[in-house]
């Protein structure tokens, strides 16, 4: 069985690494030692209204939600 799509994406030619959204939900992202935010399976798991405020919080804009019904990006 595959497995379903991760509920959010960051481009990693908008991420400046201020780890904002690391700390807003620290279980679905994480700054590699590249300084750049990461997606982790723990995105998942993590409940919605964290990746928004972690969507709302980014400083350049380079998360994106992926809708639950279609996975197009919101």
């Amino acid at each position: 069985m595959d497995q379903e799509p991760l509920p959010v994406s960051v481009d990693p030619d908008v991420c400046v690494g201020s780890g904002d959204c690391a700390r807003v939900a620290p279980a679905a992202f994480e700054v590699s030692d590249e300084g750049l935010s990461v997606v982790q399976e723990g995105a998942r798991t993590t409940d919605r209204s964290l990746l928004e405020n972690a969507v709302r919080d980014c400083p350049t804009g380079a998360i994106t939600l992926i809708d639950d019904a279609s996975g197009a990006p919101r």
